[in-house]
């Protein structure tokens, strides 16, 4: 199949209309999630310094960095507000093809604001672009393996997707901006707790961007560059390509977008059911974490490749620790934000729980991040034994969640950032982002 010059042929040729109305519902709240995020984002660790580099490198002011009160040219914005959504670490993802739909409304939301496009036109981007990612995701698993990161991998192809979409290239400028996206898909997994992981998602709304602008001046690539034989997928995968024919065979039956699970918790999504668990012991026993004598976690060879800091260091590590999350979920009444602080970090309860929380590693349930059921046994110091096996998390598929459900996230995110009028008007706008006639009046709401 022409994969690459069929993917560009969907996303030129479907339009709003062709989309189910809980395929626009979700999307609505699929964006009310990242946009909480990029308003948080500039707050967290290694932003101040994105927002400094952006400051730094001028331009025409073309779409907003939220957090700056400035406005900088699309890609650079885009970048900025990517790398912001991300660092909250809340991004909403689908698995098992391991992309977010974080990554790709901090360029959507850019160049719309850019463009003046119609909330209609932005959720189109969304929905499509998610599924050329989600399907290149499916197809190429083994690069998960192989160490690339796949929600910033195939999120590049994703942006560029959404930026042609939103400028409404043709076929043929779709299918290069595909090609000129390839050249700079990457993302390295062992970025985990690092500020460079957070900023992978940045570079992706930013190179996405690039290449969708360069394609709309005629700028050309390999219209066969997914599928050829020295293409991306053979490259990123060593040759081991599941069932690419499902790439397109599969498009939209239904689209991957219903698929996403909201976060509830700001840490790496293979923490979520643990930390939920953990809670909901805590409250249904009355424990305190002094009751808790030790707790194991029984993991797959996949786990520790990500969640991979036992003892953090710093906020980002924290949020890729289990014996931490754990203790935030033990130790405090919500687990927010700040239980991922330098100060909770070294807060000596914190430290001592730590100690508290061993992780088993099952190397014969193999390595996948998905299709597998993590087991915790919780020793109490009166020498009762609790055992628990979840096998999900609230907000994951298929019990997704609705627009009001998602507002509490919303609101975590922007209250003590944002004014509560402009609050109010936000949720209101992308309650109704079908009948927006300029995405550029949220990103007015939001920006500061």
């Amino acid at each position: 199949m022409k994969t690459t010059r069929e993917i560009a042929a969907r996303v030129s040729g479907t339009q709003f209309e062709d989309f189910s109305d809980q395929d626009v519902s979700y999307s609505k709240t699929l964006a009310m999630s990242a946009l909480g995020a990029m308003v948080a984002g500039p707050h967290c660790v290694g932003s101040d310094k994105i927002t400094r580099y952006v400051k730094r490198a001028g331009g025409a002011e073309e779409a907003s960095v939220l957090g700056a009160g400035m406005k900088a040219p699309v890609e650079m914005a885009a970048l900025a507000n990517g790398t912001f959504a991300h660092a909250t670490e809340y991004e909403d993802d689908s698995f098992p093809e391991a992309v977010s739909s974080y990554t790709l409304f901090p360029a959507i939301l850019a160049m719309g604001e850019k463009l003046g496009s119609s909330g209609q036109d932005v959720i189109s981007a969304f929905i499509l672009s998610y599924e050329a990612q989600a399907r290149i995701g499916l197809a190429c698993r083994e690069a998960r393996r192989l160490g690339f990161m796949v929600l910033s991998l195939a999120g590049s192809i994703g942006c560029a997707v959404a930026g042609a979409k939103l400028l409404k290239l043709d076929e043929e400028s779709t299918a290069n901006a595909i090609a000129i996206a390839s050249s700079q898909a990457s993302g390295i997994g062992y970025q985990t707790g690092t500020m460079s992981h957070i900023i992978e998602m940045g570079f992706s709304a930013r190179n996405g961007l690039t290449a969708t602008l360069l394609a709309a001046d005629g700028f050309t690539g390999q219209q066969d560059i997914l599928e050829a034989p020295r293409g991306l997928f053979n490259i990123i995968t060593a040759g081991k390509v599941e069932n690419p024919d499902a790439i397109l065979g599969d498009w939209g039956k239904p689209y991957r977008i219903n698929e996403i699970g909201i976060k509830s918790y700001p840490c790496c999504y293979h923490l979520q059911r643990m930390i939920e668990t953990t809670a909901a012991v805590r409250e249904e026993e009355g424990l305190s974490a002094d009751d808790i004598k030790s707790i194991s976690v029984e993991v797959n060879a996949f786990f520790p490749t990500v969640v991979q800091h036992a003892e953090p260091n710093d906020e980002i590590q924290a949020q890729f620790s289990l014996p931490h999350s754990l203790a935030i979920a033990m130790l405090e009444p919500q687990v927010l934000p700040s239980g991922f602080s330098r100060e909770k970090i070294n807060d000596p309860k914190f430290a001592a729980f730590r100690k508290k929380v061993e992780t088993i590693v099952r190397e014969d349930w193999g390595w996948t991040p998905t299709g597998w059921t993590p087991n915790l046994t919780y020793r109490l110091a009166d020498g009762r034994i609790i055992k628990r096996s979840p096998e999900t998390a609230r907000g994951q598929p298929p019990a997704l969640l609705g627009f009001a459900e998602c507002i509490p996230k919303y609101r975590g995110c922007v209250e003590g950032v944002l004014p509560e009028s402009q609050i109010v008007t936000s949720i209101e706008i992308m309650a109704k982002m079908d009948k927006c006639a300029d995405i550029g009046e949220l990103m007015r709401t939001v920006a500061v």
